[in-house]
């Protein structure tokens, strides 16, 4: 096993998620992929690209022992690179996942990533979220709202009611010191009536800087 691999293989483990061989042989592959194609479309920043393990799989994966029910349907909000839903497909295969991009070159990404790791379940969709939230296509029909990206709650929190079932989880990654960011989320007259907020500190060293993982349960 390659270092890389056996770093992912002891990094999810202490996050309690497990991977098998044919598990770590998509990451592989994926991490392979990835560096190819970022030499010729920006996915990535440069500065990440000697860390996808630390930076963006295990980053991912910090969200697994949140994503219930076992069978979920996954919605990734402005998924990039694939981050953080295709290592949780990887790591949760019963995931039935949706990639939310705009950019057309990450599509053409997420798409061929998909196709090469043999992934069942998962479906990318070109198009920009003021477009999709007009239609009724998709409204309530996801277990899990998942982002990564540099929404701010705000921002995040019309779309995880558009898109989630009652009771459905909205999942987000930020940094330690987001009270501000709660609190102008909640400002607005009914939020919490809308959600329930859980909050969790990630300080593993892999990662480096800490986390926190924001979650929103929709309520109605």
């Amino acid at each position: 096993m390659n270092p890389d691999m056996l770093l992912l293989q002891q990094g999810a483990r202490a996050l309690g998620v497990e991977l098998d061989g044919t598990q770590l042989d998509r990451f592989a592959l994926y991490q392979k992929e990835l560096l190819r194609w970022n030499a010729k479309i920006n996915l990535i920043s440069k500065k990440t690209a000697d860390e996808i393990v630390t930076r963006h799989f295990l980053d991912s994966l910090t969200a697994a022992p949140h994503i219930r029910p076992e069978n979920a349907r996954m919605v990734d909000i402005g998924a990039g690179a694939g981050f953080p839903g295709l290592p949780l497909k990887i790591a949760l295969p019963s995931i039935q996942l949706c990639l939310l991009e705009t950019n057309r070159k990450k599509v053409s990404f997420l798409k061929h990533i998909q196709r090469l790791l043999n992934l069942d379940g998962v479906f990318t969709l070109q198009d920009r979220t003021e477009n999709i939230v007009r239609r009724e296509q998709w409204r309530e029909k996801f277990d899990v709202a998942i982002s990564r990206a540099s929404l701010k709650l705000p921002e995040l929190m019309p779309l995880g009611q558009y898109f989630l079932v009652p009771g459905g989880l909205l999942i987000t990654f930020k940094s330690p010191d987001v009270s501000s960011e709660v609190e102008a989320a909640f400002s607005k007259e009914n939020s919490s009536n809308i959600f329930q907020l859980y909050q969790e500190d990630i300080n593993s060293p892999l990662l480096g800087s800490p986390r926190k993982i924001i979650i929103l349960q929709k309520v109605k």
